[in-house]
């Protein structure tokens, strides 16, 4: 694109001064320079205009190639996982520190009667399943509730720990992003008409944006590495886990008929993908419209005095 743009404007200062200098010397004189000057005239305008024509061409395809890129690279940064919990988020991380807490304090202590066990936050959980999960549906009269109980929460705590990892390794996944292609369709946006403000719009909507992600995905999972070499701190990494998910997903709750519905998008990558939308019809000339963000899960909750259920 750069060889295109500079050609064109070298062809351009060579047609006008051509120009002026066959002017300046003036058509009765019979100066041979006024003859050059005509001849280095015509080819340059010439060449101006097949350089123009190739500059319009190249110019399209050159932003279409940044529009490619950014969507590949936001098509791939839009796989990492939400985390989608049956209780509250705080009460299970809580629950998972206390249970690594219990764990070092069995590894190091000296004696036995040395071991300090909490059960503080597993008893806040059990409650809150206990007051929101009614009892008839996981347990009959016969049976021992409070071994069925431990059973059911150990059961959740693995289902957790499960969930944390699997959007652990997207988040590791999404790091690995290649951006070389990128940056070069970036570096190729150089124009003469309009270039500071369609860089400045492919940059701060579009570009610095999608790097940043990737910078702080690969930040984030160092420690999610670590985790998976058995090496790092499984609370630790919940806690990075559940504020990158707060930071890319939305949820948006609506009540309809008694049924509440819980509809999860990708906030950020829905506002990157508008503004590619804006590029794209920058590119052809076209009217702008909006894209609807599409929910990347929903839930369906509902009441009535015989059941509670999820669906």
């Amino acid at each position: 694109m750069k060889a295109k743009k500079w050609l064109t404007i070298i062809t351009l200062i060579i047609s006008l001064i051509s120009l002026l200098i066959a002017l300046l010397i003036g058509k009765n004189s019979n100066c041979i320079y006024y003859d050059v000057s005509m001849a280095l005239l015509g080819s340059a305008v010439l060449g101006f205009i097949m350089s123009l024509t190739e500059y319009y061409v190249e110019r399209q395809k050159a932003m279409e190639e940044f529009w490619i890129q950014a969507t590949q690279v936001l098509k791939e940064l839009r796989k990492i996982k939400h985390i989608d919990l049956d209780a509250p988020l705080n009460l299970i991380i809580e629950a998972l520190g206390e249970e690594r807490s219990n764990e070092l304090n069995q590894m190091f202590a000296m004696l036995p009667e040395n071991k300090i066990i909490h059960h503080e936050a597993k008893t806040k959980l059990i409650s809150w399943y206990e007051e929101n999960i009614p009892l008839p549906r996981l347990f009959d009269e016969y049976t021992d509730i409070d071994n069925k109980i431990e059973e059911f929460y150990k059961a959740q705590m693995d289902s957790y720990k499960q969930s944390f990892m699997h959007c652990m390794e997207s988040y590791q996944i999404a790091s690995t992003v290649a951006l070389g292609s990128l940056n070069n369709a970036y570096g190729n946006l150089d124009f003469i008409f309009a270039n500071k403000c369609i860089r400045d719009a492919a940059n701060n909507s579009i570009y610095d944006k999608l790097k940043k992600i990737v910078s702080q995905y690969k930040e984030e999972s160092k420690d999610f590495y670590l985790l998976k070499n058995r090496k790092g701190n499984f609370p630790v990494c919940a806690i990075k886990v559940s504020n990158l998910d707060k930071e890319y997903f939305l949820s948006k709750e609506e009540t309809v008929h008694g049924y509440t519905n819980t509809l999860v998008y990708q906030n950020i990558f829905d506002n990157i993908d508008a503004s590619l939308e804006k590029f794209r019809c920058r590119i052809y000339r076209t009217k702008y419209e909006a894209p609807k963000a599409e929910p990347i899960s929903g839930k369906i909750i509902y009441f009535d005095k015989n059941k509670v259920g999820e669906s």
